[in-house]
């Protein structure tokens, strides 16, 4: 099978040796042709149709090919038909070079359709806004790494009196983010014990944290498919219960 790089020297090489022969010849005719033969320019018209040949290439020669060489005979007219399609090829050719050089940059997707492999972005947070409140209030976490749906916000509280490293962990589940960049939720009364990631449904324990009376500072993150967020403090605060 004859590939783009053979193709391209069986049409093309030809096309541009024609090409610079015929410029040669174009300016070894200009070089030799008498003064009275150039229609303007008198006694420069040659000094001054070299320069634009040699100065402007190809374009100069067929500029002199039409203007000055080009006579009403046969084996001109052939020439003429034969450079118009030189041209023309060596047009087409740059032109659908750069038609691929577009495409290869800008639409070539070697995957299925939905199974172009994206990069993880891990969840981060930037702010939490306000960064105190009570049950009920409405909280918004702004960051990035946050996916379309099933992002868990966690609160972590360490048990009063437990071991180092020990501490329990609250989830608020199946949070949204359609700019993946903004999660909101309100405060509610109990936090959940796992955190939902997509996948089967899992059995787990419906209670995970419930916050205490008075004012409490937790750690909060972020957890998604993604992975596992930075944590930022906040505090709740719940009135005594009165008896």
């Amino acid at each position: 099978m004859i590939g783009a790089v053979e193709m391209f020297m069986i049409l093309f090489i030809p096309v541009f040796v024609f090409l610079a022969v015929f410029w040669l010849w174009m300016l070894i005719d200009c070089l030799k042709r008498p003064d009275d033969q150039f229609k303007t320019g008198g006694n420069n018209a040659r000094l001054v149709w070299v320069l634009v040949i040699i100065l402007t290439g190809l374009i100069g020669a067929i500029i002199y090919y039409f203007l000055i060489k080009k006579i009403d005979s046969h084996e001109d007219r052939i020439i003429g038909i034969a450079l118009v399609i030189s041209v023309a090829m060596v047009i087409f050719f740059i032109a659908s070079q750069f038609v691929v050089t577009t495409r290869s940059t800008f639409s070539i997707e070697p995957y299925p359709p939905g199974k172009l492999p994206q990069s993880v972005e891990i969840p981060t947070i930037m702010a939490i806004q306000p960064d105190t409140g009570t049950i009920g209030t409405k909280i918004v976490i702004t960051g990035t790494g946050f996916t379309a749906r099933d992002n868990n916000v966690a609160f972590r509280r360490e048990p009063e009196d437990a071991p180092a490293a020990s501490y329990q962990v609250g989830y608020i589940n199946n949070l949204v983010s359609s700019d993946g960049r903004t999660i909101e939720f309100v405060i509610p009364e109990l936090l959940g014990a796992c955190a939902y990631v997509g996948g089967p449904p899992i059995v787990c324990p419906a209670i995970g944290l419930t916050f205490k009376p008075g004012t409490q500072t937790y750690p909060v993150y972020v957890v998604n498919q993604n992975g596992t967020s930075n944590s930022v403090n906040f505090t709740v605060s719940r009135k005594e219960e009165t008896k």
